[in-house]
């Protein structure tokens, strides 16, 4: 995918020992859910989790593709391939040219949500049907039935897990000047989001996306 107006000079997010990201061969390609492991010497090792294995065909890989969330955007690295085993995977530390930014990822299942739009000039609050599309930590974009205007108040609750369903804050962005077909696609920034909340949100992504790749691997 080339990168946009909006996406250069992006600086690679600090990826650190613990951290699980996405990894995949291509842009894409169902991704694999891994740890960084170690970050020495211009190298970065990945691990596998758990007792998996990685593809045998990953052993002639050149280069990968690494899904990085990170507190508001969701960072998309590509980088080369030192070298490649059952288990791990050793990567070049990325340069600022191979990172792109994003303001959340597509959601590969279901979104559990519901939404209501404040009209600000008769203070009341309309609920509506929305569909999420794509998510990340500092906002998401919804298919919806109505059209909100641009810089609404717009009130999200979400039931990512079992644990109580939360509530996030956002604000209408700007329509981009696209042609759609079916139902209007609505960007929507967070502005008032716990930061727990948040990481509830990005583990919610990673783990959608590695229940993707398996089902890719292992289809019924």
């Amino acid at each position: 995918m080339p990168v946009g107006a909006d996406e250069e000079r992006v600086t690679s997010p600090l990826l650190e020992a613990g951290q699980s990201v996405l990894v995949a061969p291509g842009p894409d390609e169902p991704p694999w859910r891994m740890i960084v492991d170690l970050v020495q010497d211009g190298q970065i090792t990945l691990a596998v989790h758990d007792d998996e294995h990685l593809p045998t065909g990953w052993n002639e890989l050149a280069e990968v593709h690494i899904t990085c969330l990170g507190r508001s955007s969701v960072y998309v690295i590509r980088v080369r391939v030192v070298r490649s085993g059952e288990t791990r995977l050793v990567v070049e530390t990325p340069h600022e040219g191979a990172v792109q930014r994003r303001a959340y990822v597509r959601v590969l299942s279901h979104v559990p949500a519901s939404c209501t739009v404040l009209d600000a000039d008769t203070n009341t609050f309309t609920s509506f049907e929305a569909e999420v599309r794509d998510l990340g930590g500092g906002g998401c974009s919804v298919l919806t039935d109505l059209t909100p205007r641009s810089g609404a108040t717009v009130v999200m609750s979400f039931a990512l897990d079992e644990d109580a369903p939360f509530v996030a804050v956002g604000r209408v962005l700007p329509r981009d000047a696209l042609p759609t077909i079916g139902k209007p696609l609505t960007r929507v920034e967070f502005v008032l989001i716990r930061e727990s909340d948040r990481d509830r949100i990005l583990r919610f992504v990673l783990l959608s996306l590695a229940q993707h790749r398996r089902a890719e691997l292992h289809p019924r």
